[in-house]
């Protein structure tokens, strides 16, 4: 367990004399001081001539584990513990339940085998990166060692911040180097072709690939959907909630809470669909062919992935479904305003880091406006030029 802190709690203290004889058989003394600090640790200091001398140490000492000013480092405790103490008064309290599972995980299978037993005063960051290097060696990805060194930083950090232990080296540690991933989503051509596909042969499924492609909503989005989400007068869509694991929750952000205009066959394939689509007990729009909720595994296994296929199209995400409504709304020039809403993007920059490699029209815009700057300025000083030599 960890140790209680005292800073508010009334703090024992006293002085005591200590005697011995040495190797020659003098009788010798000192005085030494007794007290508990911040952490609820007994420190003894020793080594005063006189009890003057101790009271005086004894007396600032006091004063300054009251004042909260007099702090060291807790020796004891291991990063086991800190972890146990981070999930249960900060993680089960404020991340969401797919954080949650993900940071379980972590701890059980990679971070506690390790780092488990050893005390957080023992963590340096040599230790850290042959943590690190030895995680490469088993296989996992850069991006998975990062997130880890992400949790393990957030836990030694909280321990940081009440005053456990004085420094955090996972700070010190540089994150690997991810591989450039090139988005991939589809043409206009491969979106007719996966359409007609999947009204051909998978026509249950069509109303959600449909709405996929027309609205950028992701697959937790859409399969957490409800009737009463779907505003046919306002041609609207409400996105409130997200399916992870079964479970319905709140979206990914805040911004992620968002109305998404709906295109006239999207609405039209909708309202047939409410008529064909089987009742289930949440209103879902798209549930199971028994009504339950849907499982997002079986989504791709059984629909998405034989009709990508059946298509002939080269294996994507479902997610690059998202990508690819994005690539639609820039290729038709609409405000990258509207597509930052559309999409619950946190703030215009976040839409432009993802997709501002597809604004060719920007780039070029761009460096014609620099170009004129100059060509310009280049006019004005012949004109001056020609303005002297008249004069």
């Amino acid at each position: 367990m960890l140790t209680t802190n005292l800073r508010s709690k009334r703090i024992m203290a006293k002085v005591r004399k200590r005697t011995w004889n040495n190797k020659a058989g003098n009788k010798c003394q000192t005085w030494l001081i007794d007290y508990v600090d911040n952490f609820g640790n007994r420190k003894r200091e020793s080594g005063f001539k006189t009890k003057v001398e101790a009271e005086i140490k004894l007396s600032k000492a006091v004063t300054e584990v009251n004042n909260g000013t007099r702090l060291t480092q807790n020796d004891k405790v291991t990063f086991a513990e800190a972890a146990e103490k981070f999930m249960d008064l900060h993680a089960e309290i404020y991340c969401k339940p797919s954080t949650l599972n993900g940071y379980k995980n972590y701890l059980k299978i990679h971070l506690i085998p390790f780092f488990g037993k050893m005390k957080l005063i023992d963590m340096t960051p040599n230790r850290i990166n042959i943590y690190i290097k030895q995680k490469m060696q088993d296989g996992l990805s850069n991006n998975t060692i990062n997130k880890m060194l992400i949790l393990m930083g957030s836990i030694v950090q909280k321990m940081v911040d009440e005053g456990i232990i004085f420094q955090n080296p996972v700070r010190k540690i540089k994150k690997l180097r991810l591989p450039h991933i090139e988005m991939r989503f589809l043409e206009p051509k491969e979106i007719h072709i996966v359409l007609e596909t999947a009204q051909k042969n998978y026509p249950d499924f069509y109303p959600q690939l449909l709405t996929a492609i027309v609205t950028g909503m992701r697959r937790g989005e859409i399969l957490g959907l409800t009737w009463d989400r779907i505003n046919w007068q306002t041609r609207k869509i409400f996105v409130i909630q997200s399916l992870y694991k079964g479970q319905i929750l709140s979206p990914k952000t805040h911004t992620s809470i968002r109305k998404i205009d709906m295109a006239d066959e999207l609405v039209r394939v909708l309202k047939r669909w409410q008529l064909e689509c089987p009742p289930s007990e949440g209103n879902f729009v798209f549930p199971s062919p028994k009504g339950k909720i849907s499982d997002a595994d079986n989504l791709i296994k059984r629909r998405f992935e034989p009709l990508l296929r059946k298509s002939g199209i080269e294996k994507i995400r479902f997610h690059d479904l998202r990508h690819t409504y994005a690539s639609i709304l820039i290729a038709q020039n609409v405000p990258i305003k509207y597509i930052q809403h559309q999409m619950g993007h946190s703030s215009i920059q976040v839409t432009m880091d993802r997709y501002g490699h597809l604004f060719p029209e920007v780039h070029e815009q761009g460096v014609k406006a620099l170009d004129s700057l100059f060509v310009q300025e280049i006019k004005e000083q012949f004109e001056e030029k020609i303005t002297a030599k008249a004069i």
